[in-house]
């Protein structure tokens, strides 16, 4: 049976944690720079993965967008202009804040799966085990289970809305944010130094939220969570 054809554009933050991930797992993939001293840049730094021409791009069966939302339209745009054949290939669109549907509207001869990336890609470059969410597709049925089972090497796969994506994504940013402000005011008020806040910031905080989720919490950090507990 023929292996899927599977390429990706966008090497940047997510982009290069995809390849990482893969990497590590020895399954690798093509990937597109327009620049091509960049391209072999690219490549040192992603041994394994090969690139492939924009005139070549046509020859895949799935093509992951991980470009910014504002630019994934004029690089599809310019793939058409190109001429190429892209008709039997699957685009998967990443981007957050970009709905396929609009993708769909806009490149309607073309085939679009979405497949958002829920989490921040410094966590999925590190420790892999994302989280990634694909609304249900009757149209490419098949080909969806195939992406699935592609997303699935880098974590778990949720049919869901894809909108809910970029609503956890404010949600938990709003709420983080919040959280690093109150800590900085915190520690500013209580006359410590500013160092400390940092470290409060950087290690202490993040690995506390960690445990908590794992529930790998100590003695210390217990008592401090049931105390919270019991004054709600």
């Amino acid at each position: 049976m023929k292996q899927e054809q599977w390429g990706i554009a966008g090497t940047g933050n997510l982009g290069g944690a995809i390849l990482t991930q893969l990497g590590k797992g020895n399954r690798y993939i093509r990937y597109y720079h327009r620049d091509a001293v960049k391209a072999e840049a690219i490549g040192n730094e992603y041994p394994g993965h090969q690139s492939i021409a924009k005139e070549e791009l046509d020859s895949l069966d799935f093509l992951i967008l991980a470009l910014p939302a504002d630019q994934i339209v004029p690089f599809m745009q310019d793939l058409r202009d190109s001429g190429l054949a892209l008709e039997e290939v699957t685009m998967i669109n990443m981007a957050t804040v970009l709905n396929t549907v609009d993708l769909m509207n806009r490149f309607p001869q073309l085939q679009w799966l979405g497949m958002k990336f829920m989490g921040h890609s410094a966590d999925l470059r590190e420790r892999g085990n994302g989280l990634f969410v694909t609304e249900r597709s009757e149209i490419l049925e098949q080909k969806q289970e195939k992406a699935i089972r592609f997303f699935e090497q880098l974590g778990q796969v949720m049919i869901d809305r894809e909108t809910v994506v970029e609503q956890v994504n404010v949600l938990a940013t709003r709420v983080a944010v919040k959280a690093a402000l109150d800590l900085e005011r915190a520690i500013s008020e209580g006359g410590y130094r500013q160092e400390y806040a940092m470290r409060a910031l950087v290690s202490i905080a993040p690995e506390v939220m960690r445990s908590y989720v794992a529930g790998t919490m100590g003695h210390f950090a217990r008592k401090i969570v049931e105390q919270l507990k019991n004054s709600e």
